[in-house]
């Protein structure tokens, strides 16, 4: 009688990969990081992209607690480097990611209640000041955002394999 050898489960480097490039094009990219003013969709979308990857391209089974753990992976390294992007971006081009997205959020908020309105653009104001940040400051707050990340992207795994499980059993 020999062993019985359990195979190894394939990599995740790429679904983690693609769900942390997802985070960032949500987070960085002119009007897509509207995206987030919904409930985070585009957060807890990288995580659902990320787990729906490696079920279809594996054809693996994951429960519950692993594609939470991928998604969350996926969440942590997009956070983590849509706060790199952003401060290159600013530092480099003078451009902050999501102001835009901002200014339209301010005008409509200022709209609907105009007593607010000065608040709002006060907030707009000191958002859109250049700033100086240390290399502590910004591997702190790349951890910081990764580690907000990571359960809301984690939520997506979650509900990929949920949404996943629910089809097959309907078939």
């Amino acid at each position: 009688m020999g062993t019985d050898l359990i195979p190894a489960r394939p990599s995740k480097r790429t679904a983690i990969a693609l769900g942390a490039a997802v985070l960032l094009l949500t987070t960085t990219v002119p009007y897509l990081t509207l995206i987030n003013a919904m409930l985070f969709a585009g957060i807890i979308s990288a995580g659902s992209v990320a787990a729906w990857f490696y079920i279809m391209r594996h054809q693996v089974r994951l429960s519950y607690p692993e594609a939470f753990v991928l998604g969350g992976l996926s969440g942590f390294a997009g956070g983590a480097l849509s706060v790199l992007a952003g401060f290159l971006l600013e530092s480099w081009f003078g451009y902050v990611p999501g102001l835009e997205s901002l200014r339209l959020l301010v005008d409509w908020a200022s709209s609907m209640d105009p007593r607010d309105a000065e608040n709002f653009r006060q907030m707009l104001a000191m958002v859109s000041e250049p700033k100086e940040i240390s290399l502590v400051d910004l591997i702190i707050s790349m951890l910081f955002t990764g580690i907000l990340y990571a359960p809301l992207s984690g939520l997506g795994g979650r509900l990929t394999v949920f949404v996943l499980k629910r089809k097959a059993r309907k078939k």
